[in-house]
């Protein structure tokens, strides 16, 4: 059965209203920045922290990926639209209340309506998955993100009991918290990026080792539980926690490793005639991956495992790494060659270049200055206000393609999905 166009103009729509929430997100990062510099009256720091991290991950990350998801299962089917609507309007709840009241009543209920709305969006992608891409290598991994979206929400549910508490066990409040969000980093996200661009590779009938991917799975759906000792090792630091996760990062690092080998020389062959641009995006995407897993293996360590969680700046930019990096870079590049946004004006260009160069120079100063923090060391001269400034690079940027995205042309028919082996 041939998947349908990728020229459904509704999915570019949807990215759009995605970019525009990252574009809010990343104008609300801006401000945290800001606020280490100079007081805004009558705004909360954490309360801008949490409507930044909420949006970031529900607005941008959810948003573009369901859209994936729903490009391969079958847009025909109106539930997706309304949907995706109804999430759009939570995550313009979520933005708000967090804002204004951080941790709330009101925003908790927002945020447990986006959870209910993403279980419909996992009954209803699931088996419409497994029936059109029954046989593709992509399958396991997609099926894998669906239910890692399921599991993380374990943690969210388990809040409730906690705060209910008298007091809360506020350690208990954190691993909740990490479990959520290890779930969803690197079970939703991962999982999620890697089966779209595995089923792109396929649908351009690229040379790819399904072999490996299989090995390549297996590793990873493990590895995924253990690696969750990560989080819980700052508060219960035992021997016995830190060999799991050592095995878990071991697995995840092999993982990785087997699905670049899958993939690379149908990468390869893909990035040779593109831009420098679009390149750049593949590499700093994929890199951030294979960075990601290096970094998870060095904290097997128990000493870097303990540096990891004691530096903020390392907490920050490591998810960074995997939400602007391994997540929103590759997800861009991935983008632009389904037909779903244009890289090719000049506004895009310059969009996608701000963008890229904010991730690198924040990134490169959030590790930098965390070292330094690490030997007790200065900071860096300036370091806030140098900070703000490469902050406001991914705003700006993100802006750019949310404005282009609108006036995508629909692609040729050489980049449209070719029809899949039974």
């Amino acid at each position: 059965m041939i998947s349908p166009p990728v020229s459904w103009p509704p999915a570019r729509q949807w990215i759009q209203l995605a970019l525009i929430n990252l574009t809010v997100a990343a104008l609300l990062g801006a401000l945290m920045r800001y606020i280490f510099l100079w007081e805004v009256p009558g705004v909360e720091y954490r309360n801008i922290m949490h409507a930044h991290s909420h949006g970031a991950m529900l607005g941008w990350v959810y948003l573009v990926l369901f859209t994936g998801y729903v490009m391969l299962a079958g847009p025909e089917r109106r539930a997706y639209t309304y949907l995706f609507w109804a999430t759009q309007l939570t995550v313009v709840a979520i933005f708000v209340l967090f804002a204004l009241q951080g941790y709330s009543t009101s925003s908790i209920m927002a945020t447990s309506l986006h959870v209910v709305l993403s279980y419909v969006a996992v009954a209803l992608l699931w088996p419409d998955l497994r029936r059109k891409l029954a046989g593709w290598a992509a399958l396991p991994y997609l099926l894998a993100g669906l239910g890692s979206i399921v599991l993380s929400t374990v943690g969210l549910w388990a809040l409730g009991a906690i705060m209910a508490s008298r007091p809360p066990n506020m350690t208990l409040f954190y691993l909740a918290i990490q479990f959520f969000l290890h779930g969803q980093l690197n079970g939703w996200f991962m999982f999620g990026t890697l089966g779209l661009v595995v089923a792109y590779l396929e649908k351009q009938q690229l040379p790819l080792d399904r072999a490996r991917l299989r090995q390549a799975f297996i590793l990873l759906i493990i590895s995924l539980l253990p690696t969750y000792g990560l989080a819980v090792a700052w508060a219960e630091r035992h021997p016995a926690i830190y060999a799991v996760t050592a095995l878990g990062v071991v697995l995840q690092l092999l993982g990785v490793v087997q699905w670049l080998r899958a993939v690379w020389p149908a990468l390869r062959q893909l990035m040779a005639p593109l831009s420098p641009l679009l390149r750049g995006l593949w590499a700093f995407g994929i890199g951030s991956l294979a960075f990601k897993a290096m970094v998870h293996a060095a904290v097997a360590v128990p000493y870097v495992a303990i540096m990891s969680f004691t530096v903020r700046n390392y907490v920050i930019g490591f998810v960074h790494l995997i939400t602007l990096g391994a997540t929103t870079l590759t997800l861009l590049a991935l983008l632009h060659q389904q037909g779903l946004i244009s890289l090719q004006g000049r506004s895009a260009r310059l969009g996608a270049w701000l963008l890229l160069a904010g991730f690198l120079l924040t990134e490169l100063l959030l590790f930098l200055q965390g070292t330094m923090l690490w030997l007790d060391w200065s900071f860096i001269p300036a370091y806030h206000s140098i900070l703000l400034l490469a902050t406001l690079l991914l705003p700006t940027g993100a802006l750019l393609l949310a404005l282009r995205a609108a006036r995508v042309e629909v692609p040729s028919t050489s980049s449209l999905p070719v029809e899949a082996a039974a």
